[in-house]
């Protein structure tokens, strides 16, 4: 019983995640980050193309409110990368009522593969709920 609610809240959490990336695209609310902090995370991937590294890279905005809100991301890219020196700006997008729920606004355009992890989750949902 316990491993079935963990396997739908999972479910849940996938679909809540995939559907709230596109939608932030479409209805969140728009901001400046300050990049704060770019970190290369372990060494160069094994992949076909040789050069490219994992980057963690975390960002500040602040809210009409006055708060700020911090985040991070992931990205991939080549072995050259520039420090950050509190200048550095990137577009953000959140949801007005819950900014925790945030990304670089480069993340939130609608694609497939955020269809794909909303399917998944309610593929997972049902799969684990169906009656036996």
């Amino acid at each position: 019983m316990a491993k079935r609610v963990l396997i739908t809240l999972l479910g849940i959490a996938l679909i809540i995640y995939g559907l709230g990336m596109a939608m932030l695209g479409i209805v969140g609310e728009r901001a400046t980050a300050i990049i704060t902090s770019v970190r290369r995370q372990g060494g160069e991937r094994d992949e076909a193309v040789p050069g490219r590294y994992t980057y963690s890279i975390g960002y500040r905005f602040p809210l009409p409110d006055g708060r700020t809100i911090d985040g991070s991301t992931t990205r991939i890219g080549s072995s050259v990368y520039i420090k950050t020196t509190g200048t550095s700006t990137a577009p953000v997008r959140y949801f007005k009522s819950l900014p925790y729920f945030n990304a670089l606004e480069s993340h939130t355009t609608p694609a497939i593969g955020q269809l794909i992890v909303a399917i998944a989750g309610g593929f997972i949902v049902l799969a684990e709920n169906r009656r036996r």
